[in-house]
């Protein structure tokens, strides 16, 4: 019996957040603007809404056409908003969490929600994750790849992984703002070359930074196939024995050791690559994404799995039953 198919990699903001923001979000440093973008601290203002982030019926109807059982929702990075102040980040939040809740209420069946936490403070953002896990329901946590001049190594993120690690909810990492932009304004190469190395430096900094290894029992997805890691993890391990000591004064063990600790979506945009990740990481690591509704993702998610032809066993496992183990849910009549 085949079991749902689930994307665990998709993005969506509730019409209500911004209603909100429009008659509270002044008083957050949160404001709508002209153009119809929203912008953070007078600083940080997002790109315009891409068509589907606010609608769910046409996210439904995309769905089932495509046969997406089931998608978990987390909000669009540029709303993670970092550069808020502490207080203004937990509103931002709470809002969001919330609003998102509450929408998707009516279709429980076909939505879960991640939760978006101020991660600019670290013990607001535990007290979110909490409130978020146990009191909303939500099912595990969207965080970026690096906290505004802080990467995700930094010591004053201890205290967020560890509560993710207490409560056994997923960390989904995802870029905000890629590497290296002021020399990838062209051809759209921020994101097409700058997304995926932003996931990589991300990744490698939980690694040589010794956060796997702190926490070993927390689990972190890794979007767009993991970036660039797994398919440079000997240049990883290279680097870790023959560079001694700026490589080894956190991690004990070579990297490729611990490429299995991450989950990897199928967001990499061709048979041969998803060939490789699953043979890389093991057809247990791997799990469904479509970066829905961003004109970046698949727009054929569950197909590009089966164009795979990775047997019936792998397959099933991608479209769905690696997600229910990462998120450690089992199914029953109010879920799927």
């Amino acid at each position: 019996m085949n079991g749902p198919s689930i994307d665990l990699h998709c993005h969506y903001i509730p019409q209500s957040l911004l209603d909100q923001i429009e008659t509270e979000g002044a008083r957050h440093s949160v404001e709508l603007t002209g153009a119809g973008t929203v912008s953070f601290a007078g600083r940080d203002a997002t790109q315009s809404l891409p068509k589907g982030m606010l609608d769910l019926d046409e996210r439904l109807r995309w769905m089932d056409d495509q046969g997406v059982d089931v998608q978990v929702l987390s909000a669009w990075m540029d709303f993670s908003a970092y550069v808020l102040d502490p207080a203004d980040g937990a509103w931002l939040a709470r809002s969001l969490n919330e609003t998102t809740v509450e929408t998707i209420s009516k279709h429980g069946e076909r939505f879960w929600a991640m939760a978006a936490v101020p991660l600019q403070a670290p013990d607001l953002a535990v007290e979110e994750l909490r409130y978020a896990v146990r009191e909303l329901g939500m099912v595990a946590v969207e965080i970026a790849t690096s906290v505004v001049d802080k990467e995700l190594d930094d010591d004053a993120l201890d205290p967020f992984w560890s509560a993710a690690e207490e409560l056994d909810v997923l960390v989904l990492v995802h870029p905000y703002a890629s590497i290296g932009s002021e020399r990838l304004s062209r051809y759209f190469l921020n994101n097409i070359v700058g997304n995926p190395a932003e996931e990589t430096v991300a990744a490698a900094h939980l690694i040589y930074g010794g956060v796997l290894e702190r926490h070993r029992d927390l689990k972190v997805c890794l979007t767009h196939g993991g970036g660039f890691l797994p398919y440079q993890i000997g240049r990883q391990d290279r680097g870790f024995e023959s560079v001694g000591k700026r490589t080894r004064r956190n991690l004990s063990v070579p990297p490729s050791s611990l490429l299995r600790r991450f989950y990897y979506d199928t967001v990499v945009h061709g048979v041969e690559a998803l060939h490789f990740l699953v043979e890389r990481v093991g057809e247990d690591r791997v799990v469904l994404g479509s970066d829905y509704p961003f004109p970046m993702g698949d727009p054929e998610p569950v197909m590009t799995v089966r164009r795979a032809e990775l047997g019936d066993d792998p397959t099933r496992a991608i479209l769905g039953a690696n997600v229910l183990a990462a998120l450690g849910i089992e199914l029953t009549e109010d879920r799927g």
